[in-house]
């Protein structure tokens, strides 16, 4: 896991003084920092270094044998040390033990499909002098920031926005991506800042002298609804193969040069990791907790700890430190957190890093391959009318309903209301519109957020089940987005977290099973039966939780300091909410025996997010 800066020029103007913003990633990589730039005055790549793989020579850039070859990386590559092996059974001299130098050697053999056989959580710069080719790959779920603008002719990538801003990037907002974000709309390629883009997942960036185009190497791929709607297999059958996957993906993250540790809640998925990796050794395991809250899961992870005989750890906060914390959260994660779980992200980072650990085993992804969101649960039950007259009438019924604009776009294209979008519509989208300054309303009065998400994805939802149209907006959107940034939180620590649950061919396996499986029993039968032995009955029959911080039990705290921004003038000139409904939603929540609600925790956290990211970067008006 590192950091990177890379810049590419159509002429040659790139020279080391503008690789300097790597400088301000140096979270990301103390273990070393490396800059090159090409003879040819075309390309320079930078990279800060947390060593995790090949600790003792795997300074990057990493080069081929001629080294006309250059890349920066950021991540893993799995089962590298079979293809170590393979390279150079073919004639390959590798420099080093890292991981990240089998990219060189794969793109030296195949420069068109190469990206393909990476398997991990990963972003790449890489040059090519001979061709004149420059390459920015973003991996297949979008794990691994990549982020990107245009600089005084120049093409600047890196890890993370602040870099782009040390570059020379004008911070300004945008009020689009502001306005579709609210929506959970963002799209993949869009952020929140003005002119700075992203690589989406799945996606390289390509530069050369035919110009600059983003091109997408691997996709979803849901199979269509006939080819899922078949019965279940054999007994176990399902369970077998993801039994089988989990294994390989978890065994395959276990490869470093340097001790290992695990997120641990009292779910299913983080449970199933911790398990899975207990039978290659000892572990060592960092819980959460909230006490005094029903959001609380440590005794049971406690259990699970005791159970594997691990070494436990304990996170505890307390509303005062999640408060005081979360401005750090939403400057560290250039999001706009909307609860506390990313400030307990934060925390629990940091405390892996004091255990003297710098790699991590999460379970994200779980929900997303196992359909455990209450909201898929809807779009699953919808994919079994077959009927299409009586799925023509359902359109007809919700079309008469006075859907919102944003709403409207996925009721006319796809016939039904993806869970998530009505959710998001509920708890946030409605109850934030009064806080928005009127300008912004105007501008988007009509806006729909969703529809041209749609359309240009159109040709991987057309013919597919409900539940797998609604799953492939969402992991395109929301989670790449929202969920996936705790990366750039763990990195603020020097932590690295790998993602099994997230691991490809897992997923290619996942997603092609008949969708009976994950609508039968309980929320994740398919996953329960597949992690048996390897979590404790408690949570293999355990309802399942989202990982949430509780609500600030006062409110009054949080508004106080929101208010001292605006005295301050922190938000003039924004324009991005109404400081006269602002106030007043802050009068409204002054009285310390108050009660916060989630949807009030929820706006105070927006306004907050956005007055920490004006402090901290100087965000200017909107684009």
């Amino acid at each position: 896991m590192c950091g990177l800066v890379a810049v590419w020029s159509p002429g040659a103007g790139v020279a080391l003084e503008h690789l300097a913003p790597i400088g301000v990633l140096r979270h990301r990589g103390p273990d070393g920092t490396g800059c090159w730039v090409a003879p040819s005055g075309r390309a320079g790549l930078a990279q800060v270094r947390l060593a995790v793989v090949g600790v003792g020579n795997g300074d990057q850039p990493v080069r081929n044998g001629a080294g006309d070859v250059r890349a920066v990386v950021n991540g893993e590559f799995y089962d590298h040390r079979r293809w170590r092996r393979d390279l150079q059974a073919r004639g390959h001299r590798l420099r080093t033990d890292s991981d990240s130098e089998i990219a060189v050697h794969l793109y030296e053999e195949d420069p068109a499909g190469f990206v393909g056989l990476l398997r991990g959580e990963f972003a790449v710069v890489l040059w090519d002098e001979r061709r004149g080719r420059f390459l920015a790959v973003r991996d297949r779920f979008g794990v691994k920031p990549l982020y990107y603008t245009w600089i005084d002719g120049r093409l600047v990538v890196a890890s993370e926005v602040k870099a782009l801003f040390a570059a020379g990037a004008v911070p300004r907002w945008d009020a689009e991506s502001f306005h579709d974000h609210l929506h959970a709309c963002l799209a993949p390629d869009r952020t929140l800042f003005a002119g700075i883009l992203q690589v989406p997942p799945g996606c390289l960036l390509r530069a050369d002298g035919d110009g600059v185009r983003v091109v997408r190497y691997w996709d979803l791929d849901y199979p269509p609804a006939a080819a899922v709607a078949g019965p279940a297999g054999p007994d176990g059958a399902a369970a077998a193969l993801v039994r089988g996957h989990v294994e390989e993906a978890v065994r395959l993250r276990l490869v470093a040069d340097v001790p290992v540790g695990f997120h641990l809640s009292g779910g299913l998925d983080s449970s199933a990791v911790v398990g899975v990796a207990a039978e290659h050794g000892p572990v060592r395991t960092f819980t959460v907790r909230f006490p005094g809250s029903v959001l609380d899961e440590g005794e049971v992870a406690g259990r699970t700890a005791a159970h594997w005989g691990a070494d436990h750890h304990e996170v505890r906060l307390d509303p005062a430190r999640l408060a005081a914390n979360f401005p750090a959260a939403a400057r560290l994660g250039e999001m706009l957190q909307e609860n506390g779980h990313g400030t307990a992200r934060l925390a629990q980072s940091a405390a892996i890093r004091r255990a003297g650990l710098r790699v991590a085993l999460a379970g994200e992804g779980g929900d997303e391959l196992f359909l455990g969101y209450r909201h898929l649960h809807g779009d699953l039950a919808l994919g079994a009318v077959a009927d299409p007259e009586v799925r023509r009438r359902y359109a007809g019924v919700l079309a008469g309903a006075s859907a919102p604009p944003t709403l409207r776009g996925a009721l006319d294209r796809l016939g039904f209301l993806p869970g998530w979008l009505v959710d998001r519509h509920l708890t946030t989208t409605s109850a934030v519109r009064p806080l928005l300054h009127a300008g912004l309303r105007e501008r988007f009065a009509g806006r729909d957020s969703i529809a041209g998400i749609i359309d240009a994805a159109w040709h991987q939802l057309d013919g597919r089940a409900p539940v797998h149209q609604s799953l492939y907006l969402f992991l395109r959107t929301w989670f790449c987005n929202y969920i996936l940034a705790a990366e750039r939180l763990d990195m603020s620590r020097s932590v690295e977290v790998r993602l099994p649950l997230l691991d490809h061919r897992l997923f290619e396996a996942v997603r092609s099973l008949p969708l009976v499986e994950f609508g039968r029993g309980r929320v994740k039968q398919v996953f329960r039966d597949a992690m048996a032995g390897y979590v404790t009955e408690e949570v293999r029959v355990g309802e399942k939780r989202p990982f949430f911080a509780p609500p600030d039990r006062r409110p009054a705290r949080a508004a106080a300091g929101i208010r001292r921004w605006i005295d301050a003038g922190v938000l003039d000139g924004v324009e991005l909410f109404d400081l006269v409904a602002v106030r007043a939603l802050l009068d409204r929540l002054a009285d310390d025996d108050g009660v916060a609600s989630p949807t009030s925790d929820r706006l105070l956290r927006l306004v907050a997010g956005v007055c920490a990211l004006r402090v901290r970067y100087d965000v200017v008006g909107q684009r």
